[in-house]
């Protein structure tokens, strides 16, 4: 079964309607998890970081409990890293010279067989060598 593996990015610009076209290949995405088509995953701290986002997103408190309302009904598996997994986190951050938190979706999304996807191009441009990632704009 395919599986995908989600940042904040794509979470936030999909909610805050920043980009119609993230906001339609995340639509497909979410279609194919409710057929069973697909598996979606993603680190646990991605609610906090969405949280910090929608925070940031927006000056109106009731819109950002609204949005949070909207996120945390998408069928999402939260995961951890393992000891091991985080230790190679690290180690390719350095590498890369890419935040540990970027680098930690990626390398959980690895370790399970699934294609991170991502709407932040910097780290994009760093990993792809790494395979496993799509740039969904």
């Amino acid at each position: 079964m395919k599986k995908y593996f989600v940042d904040a990015s794509v979470i936030l610009k999909t909610i805050l309607k920043e980009s119609d076209s993230v906001s339609k290949r995340f639509g497909k995405i979410l279609k194919e998890v409710k057929s069973g088509k697909v598996e979606l995953f993603s680190q646990k701290f991605l609610t906090v970081e969405v949280a910090n986002g929608f925070r940031y997103g927006t000056n109106d408190v009731s819109e950002a409990l609204e949005y949070f309302d909207v996120f945390i009904k998408l069928p999402i598996k939260y995961l951890n890293l393992t000891k091991m997994q985080q230790r190679k986190t690290i180690e390719v951050s350095y590498e890369l010279r890419t935040t540990v938190y970027d680098t930690s979706y990626h390398i959980s999304a690895k370790a399970h067989g699934a294609t991170f996807s991502t709407c932040d191009e910097e780290y994009y441009k760093k990993a792809k060598s790494l395979g496993d990632i799509e740039f969904l704009g």
